[in-house]
């Protein structure tokens, strides 16, 4: 992107306009005045006069740095030739465009030089807007900034070798008002440092998934948080994306907000959130905890099923339980159910039983081992996960096992038997990986009526592809649910929330009032990894008040930000287009062209068949999934999940050059075309690889953007370019690409 400003005149040597607007800003009007003063003051042979201000904020959550951007250098030399400064020359201009840089919070001011014979002056800055958490995200911005528009800034070292971004004036043009010209300029600089610093800062406080590299900042799915790309076919709800442009401009304006609002900005937004999410979803059933993926949301779930088994314990006779917990500390015992294991998060298994399921943790900055414990909370309560997988064998490989809801239930009851203070995280997964509802309602609404309190009855409705009566009634009937802003939706990766019901927030809270002081501190510093007490909020006070002080997780904030226009605009074009029985409609043709589709490529690509369950399980009551199988050809084995990984790359990128010189036209067009999948998941009879529809496709679907027949059209085109890759796989993997 370049420095574009509405102009007729054209710096040369940058990619940049300028223009005059209709008057000049505060600020400019405010420069003038001191400009005024310093030009009335200066001697022949004066010096440009500055004020040195420092200022720096450090918090007690992280170690947020934030620079002034008053900050100003010495300048190295600052001996000003004898002659008059007329408007438009290089000292007038450096003056004028020093005291803009002051006056606006996005740059960090640094040194002036003087070059040459005095008649060329050289202001060096860094760029980056407030809540940067430190240096290196201040140098990172003006990298980014200073590189796109070489030219007119160049990026140089300071006499240290830090590099600075300089701009040399006089600018290589005249200035019809040099006041309003420069301001104009410094208007255009502060867009890309504020698109800069919001993609800098929606990256953070997340875990290793979302590391980024590249000039393209992409991790390693292929997305990252610049907008995606107009050429980019996204069929990767599923697993993650990129924020499409209206929602890179929410975060731009909660960022904004955020700066604008102060101290209570933290407080204020995330509430905002918090209601927002609540709104859309809970139909006044629930609240919501924040978290930054759904996957460590699992921790919400695990807290409540500690406090009342520790509850449990409190009331039991010691004698009566198994002798590891007779020893007069009354801990609890909890044991996770995880279903569908390796078809829900890679790390649930790890969180779900109070580990760390990444190396590098949201919150603190800290690299952790991978399952580790979280700190303290494992002495309170004993945890245990138990991976149930649903799938099993090579027939009807659509399906979960026939017997899954008696093996889970048996799980269950084995470990409620275990000890009567042990409670048990059963988890009903409400659209697996590839689509799968399992296991059925039936199991929870049995071990409930039963159990009771022992049971704590998880929703994992992470993949968010149901219909909207979903989540009230199980709030009403069940319990907790975990949620994402970032699968169908299509926020950018990751944002998440826990739903309780009210009964349960209730509940939670007096269990922590019956907890001591220091139980409850142990408890906020397990949690102090994922959560800040701006995401817990007045849902659980208590929690909220021992947690640390300090700033909201800006990146949470800012990619619930954007996962939230996909909401609520994808909730806005649903009641404009004669509500949800519409837009299932559309939901179900788009489903079932597809699976039309994609039984078409054989024997490269082989359509797995799905399952649709009835009521409110799936939006449309259709799976929104489509998984395929690859191979080269038809007496070849389908390819591994190895394989797939590079298949989902390959997708990804432009492979005219690279595929074999035999292809027709039409191969090339197709494999020109660049393309976002799901990733692919291991199951039995072969993995898979999965196009699904998203939010943003629903959208134009339902608003007639783009109709059906076109979208098929380009998923032709997806389909197309996997069967290529398969056919010419041993081809393409011979070029490094």
């Amino acid at each position: 992107m370049s420095l574009a400003i509405p102009s007729t005149t054209l710096l040369k040597g940058a990619r940049l306009q300028m223009t005059r607007g209709a008057r000049g800003t505060v600020a400019s009007r405010r420069v003038a005045v001191r400009v005024n003063a310093i030009s009335a003051d200066r001697g022949s042979e004066s010096k440009i006069q500055v004020g040195v201000r420092h200022s720096m904020r450090v918090t007690r959550l992280r170690d947020i740095v934030e620079v002034s951007p008053d900050l100003w250098g010495p300048t190295e030399s600052s001996t000003v030739p004898n002659k008059k400064a007329t408007r438009g020359d290089g000292l007038t201009q450096a003056t004028i465009f020093k005291e803009l840089l002051l006056a606006s919070k996005h740059f960090r001011l640094y040194s002036q030089k003087i070059h040459g014979d005095g008649d060329v002056y050289g202001v060096r800055f860094l760029m980056g807007s407030p809540r940067m958490e430190g240096l290196d995200d201040v140098f990172r911005v003006t990298r980014c900034v200073a590189e796109r528009d070489e030219g007119l800034m160049n990026l140089v070292p300071d006499s240290s070798g830090m590099m600075v971004a300089e701009i040399m004036f006089p600018l290589a043009m005249p200035l019809d008002n040099t006041i309003e010209d420069l301001s104009s300029l410094v208007r255009a600089i502060e867009t890309q440092i504020i698109e800069e610093s919001t993609v800098c800062l929606m990256e953070k406080g997340s875990d290793d998934r979302s590391v980024f590299h590249g000039e393209r900042r992409l991790n390693k799915y292929f997305t990252g948080m610049y907008a995606r790309a107009p050429d980019l076919l996204h069929r990767g709800t599923c697993t993650s994306s990129s924020p499409t442009p209206g929602a890179l401009e929410a975060s731009k304006e909660m960022l904004h907000r955020l700066w604008d609002g102060e101290e209570s900005a933290d407080v204020v937004l995330i509430d905002e959130v918090r209601a927002r999410v609540e709104e859309l979803f809970c139909g006044g059933n629930g609240r919501a905890v924040v978290h930054p993926s759904g996957t460590d949301a699992e921790t919400m779930p695990l807290l409540q099923a500690v406090l009342a088994s520790r509850a449990l314990a409190r009331r039991v006779p010691e004698s009566d339980r198994p002798t590891d917990f007779r020893d007069g500390i009354q801990r609890g015992n909890v044991i996770s159910l995880v279903a569908c294991a390796g078809e829900v998060g890679s790390g649930t298994t790890e969180a779900a039983e109070g580990r760390f399921f990444s190396k590098a943790v949201p919150l603190g900055g800290n690299r952790v081992d991978m399952g580790q414990e979280l700190p303290a909370l494992h002495d309170l309560a004993a945890m245990e996960s138990v991976e149930l997988v649903a799938r099993g064998g090579d027939t009807d490989v659509g399906r979960g096992k026939s017997d899954y809801d008696a093996i889970v239930e048996a799980k269950a009851r084995e470990a409620l038997a275990s000890d009567p203070a042990a409670v048990v995280v059963l988890h009903t997964v409400a659209g697996s990986k590839t689509g799968l509802v399992m296991p059925s309602p039936a199991v929870a609404d049995t071990l409930t009526a039963e159990f009771g309190e022992r049971v704590v009855s998880v929703l994992d409705a992470c993949q968010m592809r149901h219909h909207p009566d979903l989540i009230p009634r199980w709030l009403n009937d069940q319990g907790p649910i975990l949620m994402t802003s970032s699968k169908f939706f299509g926020g950018p990766s990751f944002g998440s929330a826990v739903f309780f019901p009210h009964r349960v927030v209730d509940t939670m809270n007096d269990q922590l009032a019956e907890e001591s002081p220091a139980t409850v501190a142990a408890i906020a510093e397990a949690c102090a990894s994922y959560l800040t007490h701006h995401d817990i909020g007045d849902v659980l006070p208590k929690l909220h008040d021992a947690m640390p002080p300090g700033f909201c997780n800006s990146g949470v904030l800012l990619r619930w930000a954007a996962g939230l226009h996909e909401m609520e605009t994808l909730n806005e074009t649903t009641e404009a287009n004669g509500g949800i029985a519409n837009t299932e409609k559309h939901v179900r043709a788009w489903v079932q062209a597809m699976r039309d589709e994609a039984q078409k490529f054989s024997p490269h690509l082989e359509y797995v068949p799905a399952v649709d369950y009835e009521g409110d399980w799936q939006l449309g009551g259709v799976n929104t999934i489509i998984a395929v199988r690859l191979r080269s050809g038809p007496d070849d084995d389908f390819f591994s999940t190895a394989d797939l990984k590079k298949v989902y790359a390959l997708m990804t990128a432009d492979l005219t050059e690279f595929i074999s010189p035999e292809s027709t036209m039409a191969e090339r067009r197709v494999a020109s075309q660049k393309c976002l999948t799901g990733q692919p998941v291991d199951i039995p009879g072969g993995s898979v690889l999965r196009t699904v529809l998203g939010a943003a496709q629903l959208k134009d679907l339902v608003s007639g953007k783009q109709p059906l027949d076109q979208m098929i059209e380009d998923d032709h085109v997806l389909l197309s370019k996997l069967a290529l890759i398969a056919r010419q796989y041993d081809y393409l993997l011979s070029h490094s690409l």
